[in-house]
């Protein structure tokens, strides 16, 4: 029996990525923020290309971003199978081609994971994933994640997000703990002064009722288990993304209210 996808508002299909948010707050993360990876500007991704009769395709997308000072570049490629299509990063220009090879093996990997993850059924269930590579350098890569998923016989859609970000030289993931506390955060979550991404006046308030039924250790948990790499058997149910020093997280909410909503936070030490 397949697992419940709830994945934390960009609302997709009536939900969009909006920018905004970049109030302070009065949490202090100065002893667990850290300088997040050099952000370039993002560019248009192109339409996968339809009609592949392979099981499994990978295709570039045409959308290569060099980095000419450095001589990195950056490209979306694409993983389909039946009725799945999952846009992933490819980097080119490391120092190293076994470092090179072992972050683009990691980055795609990730990115696929939602497949077993879920459990999903390639030629039933129909799942379509969309890649923004946020900022890419010699240090870090991250990724965001936006996409719906119809799993066969279900009553509805739902809104899939997930992020990831890579330690370059390392070829290992950075996750949640490594921006921020996750019983301070925990703590945001549920203040007052809690931000969101998109959301407009009548959604905010409804995600803060849900919120308020919910509890510190809960959040707590959710976030200690947030990001890759995947711990145990079950897909994270909050992604985070460090984007010019503010910290993105989302929380999985009831599908009523979109499946996930996105927490935008500004620590006082930017």
């Amino acid at each position: 029996m397949k697992r419940s996808l709830i994945i934390p508002v960009f609302l997709l299909s009536g939900m969009c990525l909006a920018a905004g948010c970049g109030s302070k707050n009065n949490v202090d993360l100065s002893s667990s923020h850290t300088t997040g990876a050099e952000t370039m500007a993002s560019s248009e991704e192109t339409e996968a290309e339809t009609g592949t009769t392979a099981e499994e395709s990978s295709q570039a997308e045409g959308n290569t971003r060099p980095d000419s000072s450095k001589g990195l570049s950056t490209s979306l490629e694409t993983y389909t199978s039946g009725k799945v299509s999952i846009q992933y990063p490819v980097v080119s220009g490391l120092n190293s081609s076994e470092t090179e090879d072992a972050v683009n093996d990691l980055l795609k990997n990730n990115a696929l994971s939602i497949i077993d993850a879920q459990d999903l059924n390639e030629a039933d269930d129909s799942l379509t994933v969309r890649c923004q590579i946020v900022s890419a350098d010699r240090q870090r890569l991250t990724a965001v994640y936006t996409g719906q998923l119809s799993a066969a016989g279900a009553a509805y859609s739902t809104a899939v997000f997930y992020t990831n970000t890579v330690d370059m030289d390392q070829a290992s993931d950075v996750g949640f703990t490594t921006y921020a506390e996750p019983s301070t955060m925990a703590g945001y979550v549920m203040s007052d002064g809690c931000q969101f991404e998109g959301l407009d006046a009548d959604g905010e308030a409804a995600v803060k009722e849900y919120i308020a039924s919910q509890s510190m250790d809960y959040y707590t948990q959710l976030f200690r288990q947030a990001d890759f790499p995947i711990k145990g058997e079950t897909f994270p149910e909050s992604f985070s993304y460090e984007k010019e020093g503010d910290i993105y997280f989302s929380i999985p909410v009831p599908h009523a209210l979109g499946d996930y909503a996105l927490v935008a936070f500004t620590p006082e030490t930017k």
